[in-house]
């Protein structure tokens, strides 16, 4: 099921790679931006998660939550010095794909490959590959995996429901920006 910008987010209570129980509806009253990513070892994935932990403290000062799921085992994802650096934001290791199905977050062949085509690909591959990104790679990963973002409002509405079109496609920093009313940061990369 897909979701569409007014439907009531979907409930779910997992917990994250330290074993803290996260419950989306804990977060009511919050602005949220849920973001799906592939695997511990994406470098698109990475690299992203990478700009918004630069950016977490502004955020949560001005009421959003972030709350990242990957499709990674917690075990894979706590040998990574570069998630467990990302914390405090809550990392949810879902390889079963539990959430990730509530959520419609799809699969397509064609938009993996479709990412090959895109311009700044190759570079982005190499930015994130510094990350210092786990070495035992993901066995149980999904190469056609699509990424997907959620900013949901805190009276629990869907506000935006981004569907990726290729692997590295993300609802842009400066939107997630002026969704936590920052505005005025849009435009400047941390």
């Amino acid at each position: 099921m897909k979701f569409f910008k007014g439907q009531n987010a979907v409930d779910f209570s997992v917990r994250d790679i330290y074993g803290k129980e996260i419950k989306l509806s804990d977060y009511k009253g919050k602005k949220i931006l849920l973001g799906f990513f592939r695997n511990v070892n994406c470098p698109f994935c990475n690299l992203r998660a990478h700009q918004f932990s630069k950016l977490r403290e502004a955020f949560e000062e001005r009421n959003l939550q972030m709350i990242f799921f990957f499709e990674s085992k917690p075990e894979l994802m706590l040998k990574s010095i570069f998630h467990r650096d990302i914390s405090p934001i809550p990392l949810v290791g879902d390889p079963e794909k539990i959430i990730y199905s509530m959520y419609g977050v799809e699969r397509s062949i064609w938009k993996q490959m479709k990412t090959s085509l895109m311009p700044g690909t190759s570079t982005a591959m190499k930015e994130g590959k510094r990350l210092n990104l786990p070495e035992e790679k993901d066995r149980g990963a999904s190469a056609n995996l699509i990424p997907a973002d959620f900013l949901i409002d805190e009276n629990f509405k869907v506000v935006k429901a981004h569907y990726g079109e290729h692997i590295n496609d993300h609802l842009s920093i400066d939107e997630v920006k002026a969704f936590a009313g920052l505005a005025e940061l849009a435009g400047i990369n941390h």
